[in-house]
């Protein structure tokens, strides 16, 4: 995997009002941490990560530069996006060793259309959609492309069914199912209600606010 390449500020704002000042300037409040070294606050531009991310994906290893204070090289673990936009809000950044394995979690990409389903005979249902694995951090794949064009009805596919990649280690259990093509159910008539009983109106909670790491 080629690194990519990501700016970065060292913040000294901290607590909600710090990073509320960062956000005020257009930036997005970000920490690196890592083993054996302490957790560093930074800022980044959020246009700019996600233009990266859109590219390089989720799972990218960059390299993180802090200005004065050098580059790391980092992969991203935890991003908080605005409920109201696709704009992050927050990005934990985790320093990694080329020559250490680390754990990641990668996206499974279905790809083709099962016979029964072209057919309008049944649904592909997708029960799995990220595969957790070991490897260097330069061979975390950007993701797993699975073939499901040759599912049959009632046929399915497993985690042990799927393409690895060389020097990737697969962390979830063999048996767990990936994908699976059901028949579709015949629709049953039901009879009018004399009444239709009202409908439970159900509230959508409102986000706990978010607290700086």
């Amino acid at each position: 995997m080629t690194s990519v390449a990501l700016a970065a500020e060292i913040r000294n704002e901290r607590g909600k009002t710090g990073v509320n000042k960062v956000r005020a300037r257009g930036l997005c409040p970000a920490v690196v941490y890592g083993p054996g070294a302490d957790a560093v606050n930074v800022s980044i531009d959020p246009k700019s990560f996600l233009k990266l991310m859109s590219v390089a994906g989720e799972n990218a290893l960059i390299d993180l530069s802090l200005g004065g204070d050098g580059m790391k090289k980092v992969i991203v673990r935890e991003i908080q996006y605005d409920p109201l936009k696709p704009m992050p809000i927050h990005v934990d950044f985790y320093v990694v060793s080329l020559d250490r394995a680390i754990e990641v979690r990668v996206p499974l990409e279905l790809v083709g259309t099962p016979v029964p389903v072209a057919q309008k005979a049944g649904t592909l249902t997708q029960a799995l959609h990220e595969l957790h694995v070991e490897c260097l951090p330069t061979a975390i794949p950007a993701s797993i492309k699975v073939d499901v064009s040759q599912l049959t009805l009632g046929g399915s596919l497993h985690v042990s069914d799927l393409p690895v990649p060389a020097g990737v280690t697969v962390l979830d259990s063999p048996e767990q199912t990936v994908a699976a093509v059901a028949g579709l159910q015949a629709e049953t008539e039901v009879a009018p209600a004399a009444e239709a009983a009202e409908p439970e109106v159900i509230r959508e909670r409102k986000p706990a606010e978010e607290k700086e790491k």
